[in-house]
C-alpha cells in the first residue's frame, strides 16, 4: 500500500488554480468514461480553454470577475453531443476531488470540493431543462 504525504498548503491564488485545472484535465482526457466529451479540447485548444476554466474558478473561489462565459451553454451542447450521464457527472466530481485532494488542503480545497458537487447537481439538472424562449 503507498501512503501518500497530504498536501499541506491551501488554495491561495491563480497559480494555484491553473496547477488544479491542468492536473484535473490531465486525468480527465486520459479517463475512458470521460475522454469522448473532452475531445472536443483539441479543436479550440487546450490552453486556451484551461484559461477560461481558470477564470471561472478564480470567480467561484476568490470573487474576481474575469470569467465571461456562457457556462450553462457550453455544457447543454456538450450533453447534447455526447449525453452528460448521471455516471459522467459523478466521474467528473470524482477526479475534481482526487486532484484537489491531491494539491491542498484547507478552507479553499474544501470549497473547490463542494462547489464543484454543487455545479455538478446543478449542470446535470440544467443541461436536460429546455432553454426558455420569450
Amino acid at each position: 500500500m503507498i501512503h501518500r504525504r497530504a498536501p499541506s498548503v491551501d488554495l491561495s491564488g491563480r497559480a494555484d488554480i491553473d496547477r488544479l485545472v491542468r492536473t484535473f484535465y490531465e486525468r480527465a482526457l486520459a479517463d475512458p468514461e470521460l475522454a469522448p466529451v473532452f475531445e472536443v479540447l483539441a479543436i479550440v485548444g487546450l490552453d486556451e480553454h484551461l484559461i477560461v476554466v481558470g477564470d471561472f474558478w478564480e470567480q467561484i473561489l476568490f470573487r474576481t470577475t474575469r470569467y465571461d462565459g456562457s457556462f450553462l451553454r457550453v455544457h447543454r451542447a456538450l450533453h447534447a453531443h455526447h449525453g452528460l450521464t448521471t455516471s459522467r457527472f459523478a466521474r467528473w466530481l470524482e477526479l475534481w476531488t482526487e486532484a484537489v485532494d491531491d494539491l491542498f488542503t484547507g478552507v479553499n480545497a474544501d470549497r473547490a470540493k463542494s462547489r464543484a458537487g454543487a455545479m455538478a447537481r446543478s449542470l446535470e439538472r440544467g443541461v436536460r431543462r429546455p432553454f426558455a424562449t420569450g
